[in-house]
């Protein structure tokens, strides 16, 4: 049987269905104010990479991601259309784009993205580096003021910082190696790109990771 990117991806959305559920099973139990407030610094960290990126492409945040969605909505026709997957995957699919099950982004692809925002992959990739670069600087800066890291530590990985080389679209989380390239990927299950190196949009390889960076 041929098995295609597609259904892979068509596999992942229901392992993610499956993590969904696991999730809200553990707040059923409440798991404490730790994790609530670490879900609410993803929501924030998540809304403040979005709105780096779509400054770095100069429009809004509510465009990207109505861009994404778009994006996401035409690989799923396409693959429909390709009989790379069936008529009842294609409602699967949309169905959890709809209700939110799965990310946009793990559905869509960086050429569909780019032509929704009428620009190139190249700037889109671009502009998700960037923010990511300057989100990492910014984790830095946070734990030198939280008094976690010395003066030292934290020059020392900003130097890292600046010399890495930052993951393009949908890069940096389950499926990156993908979206970077115009595949399917998302950023950190939809809260964006986590510090760290993927392979940059020009297929170059680096060696630098996260905990190189020692952001991990």
């Amino acid at each position: 049987m041929r098995i295609t990117k597609v259904r892979m991806l068509f596999a992942s959305v229901a392992a993610l269905a499956l993590m969904v559920g696991v999730g809200s099973a553990i707040a059923a139990t409440g798991s404490g104010g730790k994790d609530l407030k670490q879900a609410a610094a993803q929501i924030t960290g998540r809304a403040s990479f979005e709105a780096a990126v779509a400054k770095n492409l100069g429009t809004t945040t509510a465009k990207v991601q109505a861009a994404v969605k778009a994006a996401a909505k035409a690989n799923i026709a396409a693959a429909l259309a390709a009989d790379e997957i069936t008529a009842a995957e294609a409602e699967t699919l949309n169905d959890a784009l709809a209700d939110g099950t799965v990310p946009a982004m793990r559905l869509a692809t960086a050429e569909g993205v780019a032509k929704a925002l009428d620009t190139t992959v190249a700037k889109l990739n671009a502009a998700f580096s960037s923010a990511a670069k300057a989100q990492a600087t910014a984790r830095v800066d946070q734990a030198l003021e939280d008094g976690t890291i010395t003066a030292a530590e934290a020059a020392e990985m900003k130097a890292k910082i600046a010399d890495a080389t930052f993951p393009g679209f949908g890069a940096g989380g389950p499926g990156h190696g993908h979206g970077g390239h115009g595949g399917p990927g998302f950023g950190g299950m939809g809260f964006g790109p986590p510090p760290g190196v993927a392979p940059p949009a020009d297929g170059s390889s680096s060696s630098t990771t996260p905990a190189a960076l020692g952001l991990a």
